[in-house]
């Protein structure tokens, strides 16, 4: 990622829960490098000592090591982040990638679309959203249900964006079972079920994940109310396109987490007559060794 944007517009720092002893930045090629912790939120909490007011960047990108950007885009998304002024957002998930939630999913009517979520596998902040929110990256182990505390946090305000001008690919789905995050959560008798439940008994109930009626910016300079008719079209038919480019999604239902959703079972996400998209409960990414991407000042 490095390498592919020489004029990049951002530092890396590189947080590795089992990096080799002895590891330094200049190993990876960044800027910093944060040893130990169990995953990135606490990484970061550690690095800025508990307070986000000496990280000295205007904008925190936190994104898990199964993340794809193509060349650039990184540095594109920081732009859009800026000229934006997004509080909270992330970049969106490409079609044919793999997804765990239905509203991250690249809505391709809009640059940037105003949500009600975004998930932990690749947050970014701006400075007054770290002062905000920096007390949740400690509610979990796992990190499930952090995501969900800043819905909670965040409701109604409007400050929650998605930036479908930057789609990346997730390149692994959810392995609970096997993957190497979830194995070390099970050997220090971690329940990602019971810390998400916990956080969700904590925290006031925000409703559905769902794109917002407004906070859109549009790809096309066409009339305000066309605009809003085909993001709401875009958002009941996106999955079909996802699924035909081979994509995958976890289940949108409290069940089964982890398992991808089939074309057949995805049908219901296509139905006009829905109103939302359930929440997804228990989902999130693998994290094994995750980049911490940075913007500069």
């Amino acid at each position: 990622m490095i390498a592919e944007d020489p004029d990049r517009n951002w530092d890396c720092c590189v947080n590795g829960w089992e990096a080799p002893p002895g590891s330094t930045a200049r190993d990876f090629g960044a800027e910093r490098f944060q040893p130990g912790a169990l995953n990135k939120f606490e990484a970061f909490s550690d690095m800025c000592r508990g307070s986000a007011a000496g990280v000295g960047y205007r904008y925190v990108l936190m994104i898990d090591d199964d993340l794809r950007f193509k060349p650039g885009d990184v540095s594109r998304f920081f732009e859009h982040c800026e000229r934006n002024d997004l509080f909270l957002s992330q970049p969106a998930i490409a079609w044919g990638s793999n997804s765990n939630h239905l509203i991250n999913i690249c809505n391709p009517v809009c640059t940037v679309r105003g949500v009600n979520f975004v998930e932990v596998m690749a947050p970014c902040f701006s400075r007054e959203a770290l002062d905000r929110l920096l007390p949740t990256f400690l509610l979990t182990r796992c990190t499930w249900g952090i995501d969900y505390a800043w819905s909670s946090l965040l409701d109604g305000l409007g400050r929650i964006s998605i930036v479908d001008a930057v789609a990346m690919d997730h390149t692994k789905p959810m392995d609970r079972a096997e993957g190497p995050f979830y194995r070390k959560l099970r050997s220090m008798n971690v329940d990602p079920d019971e810390e998400l439940a916990e956080v969700v008994r904590t925290h006031a109930s925000w409703g559905e994940m769902q794109s917002l009626k407004g906070g859109h910016r549009y790809r096309w300079p066409l009339p305000q109310a066309l605009n809003q008719h085909l993001v709401a079209w875009m958002e009941k038919h996106k999955i079909q396109q996802h699924l035909a480019r081979g994509g995958t999604i976890a289940p949108q239902s409290p069940v089964s987490p982890g398992t991808p959703v089939t074309p057949a079972q995805a049908a219901k996400f296509a139905d006009p007559t829905a109103a939302s998209v359930p929440r997804a409960a228990g989902v999130t990414t693998l994290a094994t060794l995750a980049d911490g991407l940075v913007r500069r000042d």
